[in-house]
């Protein structure tokens, strides 16, 4: 606690004590605000707590609020004029004082009276001379209008985790910035959710929703995660509490696809706490719904994409985020799940096609958010303290995107993928499955890169500068037509070469084998960095063959693309034996001219005058070894870069 906080509790409570005896005195004081009336503990002090007294502010009811604490008055008044005129007024009424400057504030100026009665005695003097600017120098309540005062905001420690503040997603520091998720429209897409709710509704788009589904119990929770209404003394809050909430329903294949799609010039985020059941089982996204991602990436948000955060499953030991088509897309934000301690929520599963995760159940707590009112859904009020899953991580993440595109609207879907990677924090460090790839990025099967840091995220976004147009390079298709040892550890192993020069983001597998039991099979990709990548492990799953399915993985990013790439299939387990048909290799990134830091198309004057701005002020695009800071080892890699150019 900090000293004035300190020196505010113990000046409160000795008014509170004064208040209760009846000893406090009530004094009219000119103020900045105009004539005031307070409780003051002793208007003799030079110094003293007060509360307001509210008589002028009795509402059409008829009913006056109560006292506001919170105030302290001092014996300083404070004047608008010269000294000169002041000092000259002083001595014509033969005041024994001299004004002196206010420090920063050259047109005001001030007087120090013994008591607060008599600041307030020589203020109505200094007017009643024509002075109409002086006034008892007050201390007000300020309470950061970032912060929320919700009650039910001390149980949210997802937000703010005070009994282990690193194990939260840092949202104060966006908060403080003044980021609430202002004009950002999230969509919820999953069964419906309860509109009408006490803490939703003011936040509630529904020029932005669809119309049908039904108030569920998950779909509200999720809601309440990402944008329950701050500073309405109702519940909790969201993590962009300021930011819309809409309404997208899913059902069939083809009306999930009418969801993904709809009303995207006002979406800027989807929501999604679903996926295919987490049983370790292989399961493609649907033609139709994965066009519908697509075009939304393409023109959503005026061209600059829709975000999409996806449940990273919870299937913890059992299945990977890889084998869901729809998590481990490279168009989403997947979003895993770690507990209050900082560490794996025990359902959280692995993958290479993990890219963050946030706060959830699964250590000691759960999550505290809105629920269906009246229905005991996850409790019998309109809250629960008993959410939690990948469900509760994923609008946690779509409520951290909105405080970004809030500070920098201009982000595209890439962009914000880039700086929650760059910007993720390493939780739960000591865990033996962190390696760093071979761009020097730290990455884990269990975390991604990291846990969301919402703070770091907007800090980042703020000056972040978008990546350039992306880069696509694919081997083609690569025919194998080779039988899988059956029951062996060594499997088979076939390569594809980049020839193209540039910075990864994504990398996708699509791999066709005819196999009887799927989940025989280990696979793994390395890359010319000879980082590797698992995408698939020894489990039960009795799929029969993969056919086009989409492999992908996270893990190299940053890593160049070009060079030698080897996948890796092994047959772990007896009985069942397959071939291996064909593969392809699609790598997605940013162009990997250093040279060119404008991105015009032309190495010149123009680009190291970019580059010498940018390394001066320390901006995240000044460093081209993405080590995580702007120093001479940039300074050489863009010299290097600019003398042999493009």
């Amino acid at each position: 606690m900090g000293k004035w906080l300190e020196r505010q509790v113990a000046v409160s409570a000795c008014l509170a004590l004064a208040l209760a005896a009846g000893a406090a005195d009530t004094i009219v004081v000119p103020t900045s605000q105009g004539v005031e009336t307070f409780l003051v503990e002793s208007s003799a002090a030079s110094r003293a707590a007060a509360q307001r007294v509210n008589a002028d502010r009795v509402g059409k009811d008829g009913l006056r609020p109560p006292p506001t604490p919170g105030y302290e008055l001092t014996s300083k008044v404070v004047v608008r004029a010269t000294r000169d005129a002041v000092n000259a007024a002083l001595a014509k009424s033969r005041t024994p004082m001299a004004a002196s400057a206010v420090e920063g504030s050259p047109r005001f100026v001030s007087l120090d009276a013994a008591t607060i009665a008599d600041a307030a005695a020589l203020a109505n003097r200094l007017r009643e001379a024509g002075f109409k600017d002086a006034a008892v120098d007050v201390r007000r309540p300020r309470p950061l209008r970032s912060i929320p005062t919700d009650p039910g905001l001390a149980q949210q420690w997802h937000l703010i985790n005070t009994a282990m503040p690193v194990a939260d997603v840092n949202v104060e520091g966006a908060w403080n910035l003044g980021y609430t998720g202002q004009g950002v429209t999230i969509g919820i897409l999953e069964g419906g959710f309860q509109s009408s709710h006490e803490d939703l509704s003011a936040n509630y788009n529904s020029t932005a929703s669809q119309s049908g589904g039904s108030a569920t119990s998950h779909g509200t929770a999720c809601a309440g995660v990402a944008a329950a209404v701050g500073n309405n003394n109702k519940g909790g809050v969201g993590a962009a509490f300021n930011a819309k909430v809409s309404q997208q329903v899913f059902g069939t294949e083809s009306q999930t696809a009418t969801a993904l799609g709809f009303r995207n010039d006002l979406n800027w985020i989807k929501s999604n706490s679903w996926g295919p059941t987490d049983g370790g089982f292989v399961a493609s996204i649907s033609g139709v719904e994965l066009n519908a991602i697509q075009t939304a990436i393409a023109s959503g948000r005026d061209g600059r994409g829709t975000i999409f955060t996806w449940a990273a499953g919870n299937g913890g030991s059992v299945d990977r985020v890889d084998y869901d088509g729809y998590a481990s897309s490279r168009y989403v934000v997947s979003v895993g799940a770690i507990g209050d301690e900082d560490s794996q929520a025990y359902y959280n599963e692995l993958g290479s096609a993990h890219l963050v995760v946030a706060p959830s159940d699964g250590n000691s707590r759960s999550i505290y958010t809105t629920d269906v009112m009246g229905s005991g859904g996850y409790s019998s009020g309109n809250y629960t303290s008993d959410f939690g899953g990948t469900s509760s991580a994923c609008p946690l993440g779509a409520g951290v995107v909105a405080l970004m595109l809030e500070a920098n609207p201009n982000l595209s879907w890439r962009d914000v993928q880039q700086v929650l990677i760059r910007s993720a924090r390493r939780c739960d460090a000591s865990d033996p499955l962190w390696v760093q790839n071979g761009a020097g990025y730290w990455v884990n099967y269990k975390y991604g890169f990291g846990a969301i840091d919402a703070s770091a995220a907007v800090g980042l976004a703020r000056t972040w500068r978008n990546v350039k147009a992306e880069s696509t390079e694919t081997s083609g298709l690569r025919e194998v037509d080779t039988a899988i040892p059956d029951n062996n550890s060594t499997g088979v192993a076939g390569t594809a070469t980049i020839a193209a020069d540039f910075s990864i983001e994504t990398v996708e597998v699509v791999l066709n084998v005819t196999h009887p039991f799927v989940g025989d099979l280990q696979i793994t990709l390395t890359g010319p960095s000879g980082k590797s990548s698992v995408l698939a492990t020894k489990r039960n799953d009795p799929t029969d063959n993969y056919s086009g399915f989409v492999f992908t993985s996270r893990r190299h990013f940053g890593e160049n693309a070009k060079g030698t790439w080897t996948l890796a299939i092994a047959d772990r387990a007896a009985q069942d034996a397959g071939v291996w048909v064909d593969w392809q290799l699609n790598v997605f990134g940013t162009p990997g001219c250093l040279a060119d830091f404008n991105g015009d198309g032309f190495v010149n004057g123009n680009d190291y005058d970019e580059f010498a701005d940018a390394f001066d002020r320390a901006l995240p695009e000044a460093d081209l070894n993405n080590d995580g800071f702007v120093n001479g080892d940039d300074s050489d890699e863009f010299a290097s870069a600019f003398d042999v150019g493009c």
